[in-house]
């Protein structure tokens, strides 16, 4: 009974484990061998108006858990501060947690930026991974080599400084998994985030400019990384991107903005996918669709292991589809995702009338599924294309906008179902 009380309370908050000692005598100190320590302020009772103040009782109490917990290892030790708390007594509670030989540590000090990590930290040979959900400044070891064991490592980072972000993620020796969110502003330098490992298998990068809207933001993203299979990157800027050595990638999902107005070169888009072109799963925006129609013309690489794509088309981008698609010969599975309206012009819709007609359509691609349908008269042209030359389509979806009336859902089903196909043989399905 002990032994699985024990095991409970470990998926608990440490403050609700702590409370379970009042159930009975012998339950009095089975908090004490709680592997996993977790302390939120935000679960303390009745707080101090003002978020500015700190928490009374909340460092006594995660002093107190610390200086009675009995494990011979902490497998986590996780720590939430809404409000400001005493730095050194910050420090102690990781250095407690280090000599419990810690193996992951997660770390947010919501009103306190730039506090710099204490130093054991970066040697730790116990730490597998560490989380930094806040931005702590961070300093790269003259050895050159940091957190040695660390796995995974996930940063958050507000106008990084220029050395730790050339550095940090060539350092780390066994990293297989790196996620960075970065908050960028322009009064600093283009930040150039230099990725260079032997062992990180996966990688996600976020980079969020607020109120940043037409003005000048940049960064660059340089990764070589022979053994990268997962490429994620988020931003709300096209940046600059140089990838190295890309030989194991297999899933690549790419939710880049990239407006009309903007005023960096949408040829960096064509430079991204020329790195990433050994990938079998690929995920494109509509801003990296919007960079591509103003970059391309009818020049486009190959993607020859290609067998899943995900693009989502706003006004712009419908032009070079299927010049993307032309490009991947193999591909089975074909998702469109209608991001907003657009309007059937001849400068991006004239290849519908086109004789010449993508190989991939005609032999390869079994599923095709489109999001966003809303009946529109511009959409059945499309629709009609892709299922008068799919003939080795097996299923064809259609999710159709929460928006459509329920009146017209049924005419709009038995619009869809009436257009002739290769494949009599398809499914067709519809959903609202």
């Amino acid at each position: 009974m002990i032994r699985e009380a024990k095991a409970q309370s470990s998926y608990i908050p440490t403050k609700h484990a702590v409370s379970t000692s009042v159930i009975a005598r012998r339950w009095k100190n089975v908090w004490t061998a709680v592997p996993n320590l977790s302390f939120d302020d935000r679960l303390c009772q009745r707080p101090p108006t003002s978020t500015y103040v700190p928490l009374r009782g909340f460092a006594d109490f995660v002093h107190t858990v610390l200086l009675r917990t009995n494990p011979a290892k902490i497998a986590k030790f996780s720590l939430y501060c809404s409000r400001p708390t005493n730095l050194a007594r910050f420090y102690d509670w990781i250095a407690t947690a280090l000599m419990h030989e810690v193996g992951e540590i997660q770390l947010y000090l919501g009103q306190q930026s730039h506090v710099e990590l204490p130093e054991a930290i970066y040697s730790a040979a116990c730490l597998k991974v560490l989380r930094l959900d806040s931005d702590f400044s961070i300093q790269v070891p003259s050895s050159g080599i940091c957190f040695p064991s660390v796995k995974i490592l996930s940063v958050r980072l507000e106008n990084p400084d220029k050395i730790v972000i050339e550095n940090l993620f060539c350092s780390c020796p066994s990293l297989e998994e790196l996620l960075i969110t970065c908050d960028l502003h322009d009064d600093v330098p283009p930040p150039n985030f230099i990725v260079l490992s032997a062992t990180l298998k996966s990688c996600k990068l976020s980079v969020q400019s607020e109120e940043m809207l037409f003005r000048e933001v940049d960064y660059m993203l340089t990764i070589t990384a022979p053994k990268l299979e997962f490429l994620e990157i988020y931003s709300d800027i096209l940046g600059s991107y140089v990838m190295h050595d890309l030989h194991s990638l297999k899933k690549v999902i790419l939710h880049i903005m990239h407006e009309e107005w903007a005023q960096v070169d949408p040829y960096r888009a064509i430079q991204l996918l020329a790195g990433i072109n050994c990938c079998k799963y690929l995920h494109l925006s509509a801003g990296i669709m919007s960079a591509v129609d103003h970059a391309c013309d009818r020049c486009f690489l190959s993607f020859h292991q290609l067998n899943h794509i995900e693009i989502g088309v706003g006004p712009i981008g419908w032009r070079v589809l299927p010049i993307v698609l032309r490009s991947s010969p193999n591909l089975e599975s074909l998702v469109l995702h209608k991001e907003c309206w657009f309007q059937l012009t001849e400068e991006q819709f004239g290849w519908l009338e086109s004789e010449s007609v993508p190989h991939y359509l005609v032999h390869t691609v079994k599923n095709i599924e489109i999001k966003g349908v809303q009946g529109d008269e511009d959409e059945r042209p499309l629709l009609k294309y892709l299922l008068k030359f799919a003939s080795a389509i097996e299923t064809m979806l259609m999710w159709s906008k929460a928006s459509v009336p329920v009146s017209n859902r049924a005419n709009l089903r038995e619009s869809i179902l009436q257009l002739p196909r290769a494949s009599m043989k398809a499914t067709i399905e519809i959903k609202f």
